[in-house]
């Protein structure tokens, strides 16, 4: 509902339109998608089963070659040998070795064939050891020892202290061990160890495919991989999701996948299937891709006749609410103009009546706050005048009963100066020089009085001089800065500071006196940064220099306290440096 009216009707005329598509599209999507998975998922869960018979029944082959190679060389005295220098060494060495050969030359996905005894002494075809360290300590003699009925599949070969001489790596096979037993008491004599080429691994997992990107690999009981085809997505497949007991889908390199495996009981060995969802998918989307082209040509059709029905209706809407919104910006001066007499007619008539209205009150308004601000600020003007007027009479008065009167002279002279820069022939816009002017002549009136208690330094870059500013803006923090800090501390110094900074004109009156506690300048600053009703019991000097500001330039200036108690005060005026001062003439 919080939309425009012609969308509303464009969007209820589509969604009509559009219901039979989008069931027909949803039902016949959904079917077509789940029997293109079901497919999926049941091809790879046979290749996957193929792969793991055929492993199984080529390590059984490879394990009654063992079977074969134990019971040719159990009882000869090869495996009783206590070094290599004992007598017929060399003749059973070289029978064991043939036999091996033999095995090895038969069986092309035979690497290699090392014979290891309990004695630490060895045989092989193409192997050798390399360093004197017992075989006892190796991972695969300690394991085929420990269960001499079982063979030992080890996938990963690293490590050992055995090296070939043949032109293979270590990381095309993989190790079958099992252990030789005395026939009569059951005690290991030593372990049988074979390297298996990859090879028939590798032409099992090949010769299946599951799509284009889909791949079969094999992983051991340990999580590692015992063969994969070479792609860069197998490494990125966490083992958890292969243990799991329902397939998972998983999301692989911006891809889908699916994953399946199969433990074999026999290897323990585990053959993993991973399928591209994506591929799956890709069929369903021709699909997709054709109704989704009839939903939008329906579409377009839809919202160019419902268009053309509703701009009728909603051209004059669209046009008021234009008018309202520069109305609201500020612009009363728009109208609605419209030739039909129907309900929009009259809304438009009704709008033309109401901003004229609220443009006569407006201007009612301004006018009254005008006359209301300047009389306010005539009045404030004329209350300073005659509070300031009692206590230089005060001072007068004092010095005439304690001194010559030649310095009442010159104290008069100040005060004379004063009320001729404060009153101004009427003016309320005098130079930054007659404003400095009319300041020192009040701080030589004030030291005349408190005489040493009182000290005071104006620092005014006379460049400054001819620029115009309201008056009486500084002498009102003057009295606050004597009457506040110097006289409540029985003494201080008033500085006075006129600097352009960027493009503004600041001014500082900053004392050493008694200064405020943080609430009440806090306080200060917050009520100055309002509207709030003048009371000259509360800081009436602050907020008339206030009023006096904004009413010249605007809101965005003003003045602003910084206090610390027992450190003094400073008071900030900052004003347009370029920016003329409104004036408001005074009677």
């Amino acid at each position: 509902m919080n939309v425009s009216l012609r969308t509303r009707m464009l969007l209820s005329n589509i969604v009509v339109a559009l219901i039979p598509f989008l069931m027909f599209s949803i039902v016949s999507g959904s079917i077509f998608l789940d029997h293109a998975q079901k497919t999926a998922e049941e091809h790879s869960v046979q290749l996957i089963h193929q792969v793991s018979n055929s492993m199984d029944v080529y390590v059984e082959t490879i394990e009654k070659m063992v079977n074969y190679i134990q019971l040719e060389l159990q009882d000869t005295p090869f495996f009783t040998m206590e070094t290599e220098g004992a007598s017929g060494w060399e003749s059973e060495t070289d029978y064991i070795r043939s036999v091996l050969e033999n095995v090895a030359n038969s069986h092309r996905e035979v690497a290699g064939i090392f014979i290891a005894t309990k004695e630490d002494l060895y045989v092989s075809t193409g192997m050798s050891r390399i360093s004197r360290d017992p075989f006892q300590n190796e991972r695969w003699y300690r394991e085929a020892s420990e269960n001499p009925e079982e063979i030992q599949l080890i996938s990963v070969v690293t490590g050992r202290n055995i090296v070939t001489n043949r032109s293979y790596s270590i990381d095309d096979v993989f190790s079958l061990a099992k252990a030789v037993q005395d026939p009569e008491t059951g005690e290991v004599l030593g372990v049988i160890l074979l390297d298996i080429r990859h090879d028939i691994i590798q032409s099992s997992i090949n010769g299946v495919t599951i799509g284009e990107k889909g791949f079969v690999f094999v992983m051991d009981q340990e999580d590692n991989i015992v063969y994969t085809p070479v792609n860069g997505i197998v490494y990125r497949v966490n083992p958890k999701w292969v243990k799991a007991m329902e397939p998972m889908s998983v999301q692989i390199q911006g891809g889908s996948y699916q994953i399946r495996s199969e433990l074999s009981p026999y290897t323990g060995w585990r053959t993993v299937g991973v399928f591209s969802m994506d591929e799956v998918m890709s069929s369903v989307n021709t699909i997709v891709y054709i109704l989704f082209t009839c939903v939008i040509i329906s579409l377009v059709l839809v919202v160019i006749v419902s268009f053309k029905f509703s701009r009728t209706l909603t051209n004059p809407i669209f046009k008021l609410k234009r008018l309202m919104k520069q109305a609201e910006s500020g612009d009363l001066t728009v109208r609605f103009n419209f030739q039909h007499n129907d309900e929009i007619g009259e809304l438009g008539q009704s709008f033309n009546h109401m901003i004229a209205r609220i443009d006569q009150l407006i201007q009612m308004v301004y006018v009254e706050q005008e006359n209301k601000r300047t009389a306010e600020m005539k009045s404030l003007q004329e209350q300073i005048k005659p509070h300031f007027l009692y206590n230089t009479l005060d001072t007068i008065s004092w010095m005439a009963r304690d001194y010559d009167a030649e310095d009442i002279v010159r104290l008069v002279d100040a005060l004379t100066n004063m009320f001729r820069i404060g009153l101004s022939h009427g003016k309320d816009i005098i130079t930054v020089k007659e404003e400095i002017t009319h300041v020192s002549n009040y701080l030589y009136i004030q030291k005349i009085r408190y005489k040493d208690k009182l000290n005071y330094v104006i620092h005014v870059d006379e460049s400054l001089y001819a620029i115009e500013v309201p008056k009486l803006i500084l002498q009102p923090l003057v009295e606050n800065a004597i009457y506040h800090g110097v006289k409540a501390k029985r003494g201080g110094t008033i500085t006075i500071t006129g600097v352009p900074e960027g493009e503004n004109l600041v001014f500082t009156v900053q004392d050493n006196g008694a200064g405020m506690p943080q609430e009440k300048v806090e306080e200060l600053n917050r009520r100055m940064s309002e509207r709030s009703v003048l009371d000259e019991k509360k800081s009436f000097g602050l907020f008339y220099i206030r009023e006096r500001i904004q009413l010249c330039y605007g809101t965005g200036y003003g003045v602003h306290v910084e206090s610390a108690l027992g450190e003094g005060t400073r008071v900030t005026i900052t004003l347009p440096l370029y920016q003329k001062p409104k004036k408001f003439d005074e009677e």
